[in-house]
């Protein structure tokens, strides 16, 4: 089932909208969602927009380490339980919709429904092939391989709150884009300008 039906079916069948367990809630641009330290009680769903995931560095700088669209989800499943702190932070990109949905009652879902169980499998074996995707493209890929594939990934446009469409790779600054390929800010920026110089080249005059 595709990601955008399964929000339709999860609200239409597997819960309600309306109970004690769920929230539909909506944040502006640049609004963090949580930050670490943070209560985690919900799971959140994208509805609409898209989501920066990140953590902070042990010196203070914040490091970006994904990206989420509609259809994906995000917050602490806490299924771990040895000691290892939740040290994440979600922030809007763009205006946003999320279904948020209490965590026991999402867990309960995804191990009694079937359907939600197969999306769940899915979307996590998702984030695993991306994060795994990533990680090989830092360590045998050039700078360039890693530039594209993140252009590949995030070059489709998304709608938020107001209906706008952004495309995904736009969204990100210079320092998101070295954090995501594994390089610095200042090589990230020359690369994109060159690529800029490489197309202003090619157009016809």
């Amino acid at each position: 089932m595709q990601e955008h039906l399964f929000h339709e079916y999860l609200v239409n069948q597997a819960i309600s909208p309306t109970s004690d367990e769920v929230r539909i809630q909506r944040f502006d641009r640049g609004t963090y969602i949580y930050q670490p330290g943070d209560a985690q009680t919900h799971i959140h769903l994208i509805q609409k927009g898209v989501v920066k995931i990140g953590s902070y560095s042990s010196d203070g700088e914040r490091v970006i380490y994904d990206v989420l669209q509609p259809g994906e989800f995000f917050g602490d499943l806490d299924y771990l339980n040895n000691g290892i702190e939740f040290f994440e932070f979600a922030k809007a990109a763009t205006s946003i919709t999320v279904f948020s949905i209490e965590l026991a009652h999402f867990k309960y879902v995804i191990v009694h429904d079937p359907v939600a169980s197969e999306w769940f499998n899915r979307n996590v074996v998702r984030r695993w092939w991306k994060a795994e995707t990533r990680l090989l493209h830092m360590t045998r890929g050039n700078i360039d391989t890693r530039l594209d594939n993140l252009r590949r990934e995030y070059h489709h446009p998304v709608r938020d709150n107001a209906n706008r469409l952004h495309t995904i790779f736009d969204l990100l600054s210079q320092q998101d884009i070295a954090d995501l390929t594994g390089t610095t800010r200042q090589t990230a920026s020359k690369k994109l300008k060159q690529g800029l110089e490489a197309v202003d080249i090619s157009l016809p005059v």
